[in-house]
Formats: C-alpha cells, sequence, structure tokens
C-alpha cells in the first residue's frame, strides 16, 4: 500500500504591529498544518528580547516545522534557526534583515534620527504613527489605488498590540543586530527581498548570507508582498521547500 508522505508544518510570523494573516495569499495552499503567529500582547509581554520570543515559540512548537518571518517576524525565525533545535527544518524571511537601523557598518536599515523621530511618534500618538507606518507597507507598489484598498481592512482592524508593545517592539528592533547569526545560520533559509521596499533598504549586494542561504529579490514588490508580487513569491518558496518537481 502506498503510503503519503507527510506534509511540513508551517510556523508563519508577521512584524511589528501588524496581524499576520496579512501574509495568508502567499500561503494560501500549503499542503501541511500552519500555525500563524502575530506579535500580540501575549507574546512581546511575557518576553525581554527577540531571542526570548523565538525561544518561547520554540517551545510552544516542538515539531520539526518550516519556519516564516515577515519583516521583525524574520529575526525571530533567524533567532529560533540559531538555537540548533530540530524545531527549524528550513527558514524562509519575507521583507527581512539582519539589522533594522543603520549603523557604521550597516547601510541599509533606518537612519538613526529618522528612527527615533518616529519611535517619538509613537510614544506620543500611537495610532496616527501606527498608520502611517502602515501605508510605508504598500509604498511603491504598481498599483497604489488597489494597495491602499487591500491595505484598508486592515488599517480599520487596527494593530495587533497595545502601544506599550508596539513601543517593545521598536525598541527589539533598535538593539537587534543579527549579522553574524545571518551569516553563520547552519539552517537551509531562503531571504526574499522586496524590490520596491519603503522599509528596509536593499541589502543583497553588501551583505553575504551563510552558505546555506539563498537571497532573492522580487522586482516591484512592496515591503507587504501582495498583488503581483504574490505569484513570484510562492513560486520562489514552493521551488525552495518542495523542488522542481513540485513547484
Amino acid at each position: 500500500m502506498n503510503q503519503t508522505a507527510p506534509q511540513p508544518s508551517l510556523v508563519l510570523i508577521g512584524g511589528w504591529g501588524v496581524d499576520a494573516a496579512m501574509l495568508l495569499p502567499l500561503f494560501q495552499r500549503w499542503p501541511g498544518k500552519m500555525h500563524l503567529i502575530s506579535l500580540t500582547d501575549e507574546v512581546m509581554s511575557r518576553c525581554e528580547s527577540v531571542a526570548d520570543a523565538a525561544a518561547c515559540l520554540l517551545e510552544r512548537y516542538p515539531g520539526p516545522s518550516i519556519w516564516a518571518g515577515w519583516s521583525q517576524g524574520s529575526q525571530i525565525v533567524m533567532a529560533a534557526a540559531s538555537s540548533g533545535g530540530p524545531q527549524v527544518d528550513r527558514v524562509i524571511t519575507l521583507a527581512g534583515f539582519p539589522r533594522f537601523v543603520a549603523g557604521p557598518d550597516w547601510s541599509a536599515g533606518m537612519a538613526a534620527e529618522a528612527f527615533a523621530a518616529f519611535r517619538a511618534g509613537v510614544v506620543s500618538a500611537p495610532p496616527l504613527a501606527w498608520r502611517r507606518f502602515q501605508h510605508l507597507l504598500i509604498h511603491g507598489s504598481d498599483d497604489p489605488l488597489q494597495a491602499r484598498q487591500d491595505l484598508l481592512p486592515w488599517l480599520k482592524q487596527g494593530a495587533s498590540v497595545s502601544p506599550d508593545n508596539l513601543i517593545r517592539g521598536l525598541d527589539w528592533l533598535e538593539s537587534e543586530n543579527q549579522q553574524s547569526l545571518w551569516q553563520s545560520a547552519g539552517v537551509p533559509a531562503l531571504h526574499v527581498q522586496a524590490g520596491k521596499d519603503a522599509v528596509v533598504g536593499p541589502w543583497a549586494e553588501t551583505f553575504a548570507t551563510a552558505d546555506t542561504s539563498e537571497v532573492i529579490t522580487i522586482p516591484g514588490m512592496s515591503h507587504w508582498p501582495r498583488g503581483r508580487a504574490i505569484k513570484s513569491c510562492r513560486d520562489e518558496i514552493h521551488y525552495f521547500i518542495f523542488g522542481k518537481e513540485e513547484s
């Protein structure tokens, strides 16, 4: 009797202040079980750092899985991969980054002055600053009218986390530096960059990841993978996980 091979589980982690369900179109045909994780108060309040968040989620999802993260979620999945445990079989990052804030050896990040001003805006007027950031997710889209329509339901839903934990997430973004981790990760990784990203700059040409990693750039993709970029992302992800025959 022929037995069907078990399908891989997926741990999918969203970004700062957003619902991870925004990524579901990329994985709508995922054949295995899917665990969808937004960085809500439940996660943020019990963790002091990206490494803490990764450790909590590794404990919650102990079975071997593909771990995928969007934006800030990319740092969490890479921290999980660095644990060396059996839970992380492969990693996918979407519009991710080893560092978010620019520094002397990292020009692709947000300028420190701009980040400080943005953080101050979140402190003084969290809903307004959050909404402004959401519009950066679609900035650069080649279909701006449709992009705004696609974003509208998520704007109405609001942030996935309280103002205090929005600020905590920003503090993680400011302090986390995973350059050495991304260069030494032993787990196969696919890093999907956005060709029209208004949140983080391109880093593929100036930063060498581990030999087990592959970096691709989706032309025309904004920080939020949507629109025409969905098919390109989906194809790259399926090829990375399942190979040519299944893609």
